[in-house]
């Protein structure tokens, strides 16, 4: 902590030096002004927390020092050491922040316990002070998040729309007179995957960028707001006041200035809300079709006022090519993984039309389709080709775009045989470090007991030769595969009967038996009595 001590005098100076008790109250500096003019140069350069200062002085004296400290530094806390017992002196000295009138001589003790006053005063106000700047810090730092929220929850129709609205104008300080609304939406998961790379390791500085171009074209909070969707974290939203066409002119000025910084030009879905503020909600979603229902083959427009009536691809999914695409990436042939896929692609090469939103569903199919695949066989400890899978998720879905954000199906075939091979290494990797491959075989059959297993499937989903298994089951377990099969149904049917709500024909469903007297047939055979029976006989 620092002190200032001004008296023209230096013997005074010296005494209120050797009088103070500076170590114990936590001093650590002194410092020394001659008059007030000296005493301003030293406060801007050290800014000293106690200020102890004469009245009379020479020059600027302690009245106008006090006035200056005042207006330019408010928190110092200032102690007068004076000669003169003057009641004019000491209104003036209260007036303007004096904490105390001491007169000289002053004696060790009223000294002392005026440092220590004034010493604490500033402590607690600097306390005050912390905890202000940092509530200040939490609220800009939360501001625009909670401006987010409240925005999100506006088209999105949670809570009642006009007491949502007239929070919204107080937030953000929109004229009441507006009454109309046009919103146009935008995805960063559209662009292209070189754009995405660059922010991969700052991924929310590409969301702040294209905010901040947003807000930039925005005159004042009455032409408009930007604001990111925080319930789909890709998406910036930008609600118009005014009339359709200047929106439009707003979005071809927002686009010159993405591609000044990212280098890139968005696509955007538009709708006009006709009844407002009620309508917003429906609005928002036309807007958000109009993006996601675009034609991902023709880019001459980036912006979608209507919905393009034919999707000739919807029919098309992924997922019917699942057990070509895994069988050939278990294979690790890279020739097998390129053929499966070109299969699949094979028809999109003949459409007029395909959606983003179209391709979106392709890849999570994908990722759902990997993951259960790398699920069903996990082994104990994870691989490096798991963990290079897991490195290429973004926190954007990335797909395959253009610059122009146009589909690319050498970026899409690209995509899927990559994911493929990696997929396919793991699951090699998987099984080789899986030292007991009939205990695999077990625990896989406990997860699916419920479905239609055959030993077939177990061979093809294992890789080993159905007698392989037939023989070395029954080597580990001391019943064949089908035998533990029945067994584990069985054993969970009895859990299921001690429920009484749970008819009989749904238990045999629910355990992985189709017919209900076959179900009873074999229970029958391995407890001694029928399914009915076991139930009556959990109440005796």
């Amino acid at each position: 902590m620092k002190v200032l001590i001004v008296d023209d005098e230096k013997h005074v100076r010296d005494a209120i030096k050797l009088l103070g008790q500076w170590e114990v109250m936590g001093v650590d500096t002194l410092l020394e002004a001659a008059d007030g003019h000296e005493a301003i140069d030293i406060i801007t350069e050290h800014e000293p927390q106690i200020i102890l200062s004469d009245m009379r002085m020479p020059g600027k004296d302690g009245m106008e020092l006090l006035e200056w400290i005042s207006v330019h530094t408010p928190h110092s806390k200032v102690l007068v050491i004076s000669g003169y017992d003057d009641f004019q002196l000491v209104r003036h000295a209260i007036r303007y922040g004096g904490m105390d009138y001491l007169l000289k001589p002053v004696e060790t003790e009223e000294l002392n316990a005026s440092l220590l006053k004034a010493i604490k005063a500033w402590q607690e106000d600097e306390t005050l002070r912390v905890q202000t700047m940092q509530q200040s810090m939490v609220m800009n730092t939360m501001r625009p998040h909670y401006h987010d929220r409240l925005l999100t929850e506006l088209v999105v129709g949670r809570g009642n729309i006009t007491t949502q609205m007239e929070r919204i104008r107080n937030e953000l300080n929109i004229s009441l007179l507006v009454n109309t609304c046009n919103i146009a939406v935008t995805s960063l998961s559209q662009l292209d995957a070189g754009c995405q790379a660059k922010y991969r390791s700052q991924p929310d500085l590409l969301v702040f960028s294209v905010l901040n171009i947003c807000a930039e074209m925005l005159s004042t909070p009455n032409e408009g707001v930007v604001f990111r969707h925080l319930d789909q974290p890709d998406q910036v939203v930008l609600l118009h006041w005014g009339s359709p066409a200047s929106m439009q002119a707003v979005l071809e000025r927002v686009n010159t200035g993405l591609e000044q910084t990212i280098q890139r030009r968005l696509h955007y879905g538009i709708a006009s809300c006709e009844v407002f503020p009620s309508g917003i909600p429906n609005t928002y979603q036309e807007a958000s079709q109009r993006l996601w229902r675009r034609n991902a083959l023709q880019t001459k427009h980036k912006f979608h006022a209507s919905l393009d009536s034919s999707i000739a691809a919807k029919g098309l999914r992924l997922s019917t090519m699942e057990e070509p695409l895994r069988l050939a990436a278990i294979s690790g042939r890279e020739s097998n993984v390129s053929a499966a896929v070109a299969e699949w692609i094979d028809p999109l090469t003949r459409l007029d039309t395909v959606t983003p939103e179209q391709v979106l569903q392709w890849v999570q199919e994908m990722e759902w389709m990997l993951g259960r695949w790398l699920d069903d066989t996990a082994s104990i400890s994870s691989t490096e080709e798991e963990d290079k899978l897991d490195e290429q998720f973004l926190p954007f879905a990335e797909l395959p775009f253009d610059r122009e954000g146009k589909l690319s199906l050498p970026l899409l075939r690209s995509l899927l045989e990559q994911r493929l091979i990696a997929a396919g290494k793991a699951l090699a990797a998987q099984h080789h470090t899986s030292h007991d491959p009939m205990k695999e075989i077990a625990r896989y059959m406990d997860a699916h007991y419920q479905e239609d297993l055959s030993l077939q499937q177990i061979s093809a989903r294992f890789y080993l030769s159905r007698e392989y298994i037939s023989r070395k089951f029954k080597q580990q377990f001391g019943l064949n595969w089908s035998e533990y099969l029945g067994k584990l149904r069985i054993n969970n049917a009895k859990l299921l009967l001690q429920n009484p709500s749970l008819r009989i024909a749904k238990i045999s469903e629910m355990v992985g038996f189709q017919d209900e007297k076959y179900f009873s047939k074999v229970f029958k055979k391995m407890e001694g009595l029928t399914p009915g029976d076991y139930r009556k006989s959990l109440d005796q």
